[in-house]
C-alpha cells in the first residue's frame, strides 16, 4: 500500500521508498494549502548521512526556480563553493580580511508592514530601532554571559539614539565604535553613580567587539554592497577556526543579524535562509531569541528557513534542563513544522524517540536509515525519501571529498 503524496508540485528532491513515487517538496506552496503553518525546517542527522547534501540539493533547486538563498555563517566554507556555482556572493568575514559588516545597518526596507500596508516612516524607525537595541543586547549579554541591568540597558539605549542622532547629520548609518563614544560621554556628565558604573561596564564590554581578533569585522561601517537581486549570498565566517567561543559567538550574531536584517523584506521575493551548525545558534539566550523572532516573521517575508543539527539533543545544549533557554530551543521546534532526521548514533536516536512523537512504523524506520534517506515529517504526515542528486551537484556538494576525508570518516 503506498503512502501518503503531497502532490506533484514542487521541487523534487528524490522518491518516496514508501510507493509515493516522486517527492516534491515546496514549503510556500504546502502553507497556502494549510500542510504546514510554520516556515521553519529542522534537518538533524549524524555526520556523514547526507543532511548537508539535502540542504544543499534543496536550496540550489530552489534558486534555479527563481527563489533565493542566504547562508546566514557559513562556519566551515561548504557552502563558498556552491553559492558561487549559483552565481551568488559570498562575503567572507574573519581576523584580518578586510571585509567589515556593521551589524547595526537599517537592512532593506519593505514597501509595506507586515500588515501589508504602506510602510510608514515612524513604523521603519521603530522597525530599525528595536533591531539595533535587539543586536547590542545580544552583544553584551554574550560577553558578560548575564541579562542587563536596568541602568545597563537604559545607557545602551541612550548610547544608540545620541549615536544615531550624531550619524544623522552625515547621512550615515550608526557604528559601535559610535555607540562606545556616547556611552563614554554619559559616564563623564552624569552625575548619579549608578549611571556612570553602568556607562563605563558597557563601553568596555562592546570595546570588546572592536578589539583582539575581532578588530576590523564589525567596528565600522560596511564594506561590501549586498545586492538584493543576487541569487544566492553566503557570510562565510570559516577564517574563525580556532577562535575563542566568545569571539564565534559575537561572529555568529552580527553575521546572522546583518543577514536578517537584509533579507527581511517582503519586496525581496521568496528566499531560503540557511542557519549551519545550527547548535552553535542556539548557544546564547540573546541569539536565540534573536533567532526566534526572525522565525516568527518569516511568513510576513516570505522566509523559509533551515536549521541544520547533528541530533536533536543538540536544542538541549541551550541551556539546563527546565531552563528558559532550553524551553526557547524547544520553542524553535515546535514552529518548524517540517523535521527531517537522518541516521542517528543509538544515544542519538534514544533521545529522539523519547522527544519526538513518533509512530511505531516511524521508529522502527529511525533504526535502519541508509546513507541519504531521511524521515519527513509534515504536519501529521511522514515519508521515507532518498534524496536524489544530479552528476553535477555531487561533487558540488561531497564535503568529504573537497576537506581530503575518507569514506567513513567525518564529513557531510
Amino acid at each position: 500500500m503506498a503512502g501518503p503524496s503531497l502532490g506533484p508540485g514542487g521541487i523534487y528532491l528524490g522518491y518516496d521508498l514508501n510507493g509515493g513515487g516522486a517527492f516534491c517538496f515546496d514549503p510556500w506552496d504546502l502553507y497556502k494549502r494549510g500542510i504546514i503553518s510554520g516556515m521553519a525546517m529542522l534537518l538533524f542527522g549524524q555526520v556523514g548521512t547526507g543532511k548537508s547534501s539535502l540542504a544543499k540539493s534543496f536550496a540550489c533547486r530552489q534558486v534555479k526556480a527563481g527563489r533565493k538563498l542566504s547562508v546566514a555563517s557559513d562556519k566551515k566554507g561548504e557552502w563558498t563553493p556552491v553559492v558561487h556555482a549559483l552565481g551568488g556572493e559570498v562575503i567572507q568575514v574573519g581576523p584580518g580580511l578586510s571585509t567589515r559588516l556593521n551589524p547595526l545597518d537599517p537592512g532593506t526596507r519593505p514597501s509595506v508592514n507586515p500588515r501589508g500596508e504602506p510602510m510608514r516612516e515612524d513604523e521603519w524607525e521603530m522597525i530599525v530601532r528595536t533591531r539595533r537595541m535587539a543586536t547590542l543586547e545580544t552583544l553584551v549579554k554574550i560577553l558578560i554571559n548575564r541579562d542587563l541591568s536596568p541602568a545597563e540597558h537604559s545607557v545602551v539605549a541612550k548610547g544608540l539614539h545620541d549615536g544615531v542622532r550624531a550619524r544623522a547629520q552625515y547621512e550615515q548609518a550608526v557604528v559601535i565604535p559610535d555607540v562606545i563614544n556616547q556611552l563614554w560621554d554619559q559616564k563623564h556628565k552624569a552625575q548619579d553613580q549608578l549611571i556612570i558604573d553602568a556607562a563605563m561596564e558597557m563601553a568596555m564590554t562592546l570595546q570588546r567587539v572592536t578589539s583582539g581578533d575581532l578588530a576590523g569585522m564589525f567596528d565600522g561601517e560596511t564594506s561590501v554592497n549586498f545586492d538584493a537581486d543576487a541569487p544566492a549570498v553566503s557570510v562565510d565566517t570559516s577564517a574563525l577556526r580556532g577562535a575563542s567561543p566568545d569571539a564565534i559567538r559575537v561572529v555568529n550574531a552580527c553575521a546572522g543579524a546583518w543577514t536578517e536584517a537584509m533579507v527581511t523584506t517582503s519586496d525581496g521575493g521568496q528566499r531560503v535562509v540557511v542557519y549551519e551548525e545550527g547548535w552553535d545558534n542556539i548557544s546564547s539566550e540573546a541569539d536565540l531569541q534573536r533567532m526566534m523572532e526572525s522565525w516568527k516573521m518569516a511568513r510576513a517575508y516570505g522566509i523559509f528557513n533551515i536549521l541544520v543539527l547533528h541530533k536533536i539533543a543538540d536544542l538541549d545544549m541551550a541551556g539546563d534542563k527546565g531552563s528558559r533557554m532550553t524551553a526557547m530551543a524547544k520553542s524553535l521546534s515546535a514552529d518548524a513544522d517540517v523535521k527531517v532526521i537522518y541516521r542517528q548514533d543509538q544515544s542519538a536516536l534514544k533521545i529522539t524517540l523519547e522527544e519526538l512523537d513518533l509512530s511505531s512504523l516511524e521508529r522502527s524506520i529511525l533504526k535502519s536509515l541508509d546513507d541519504g534517506v531521511g524521515l519527513w515529517r509534515l504536519g501529521q504526515s511522514s515519508f521515507q525519501i532518498k534524496n536524489e542528486l544530479t552528476n553535477a551537484e555531487k561533487p558540488l556538494f561531497d564535503t568529504d571529498e573537497r576537506m581530503g576525508i575518507k569514506s567513513g570518516e567525518e564529513g557531510a
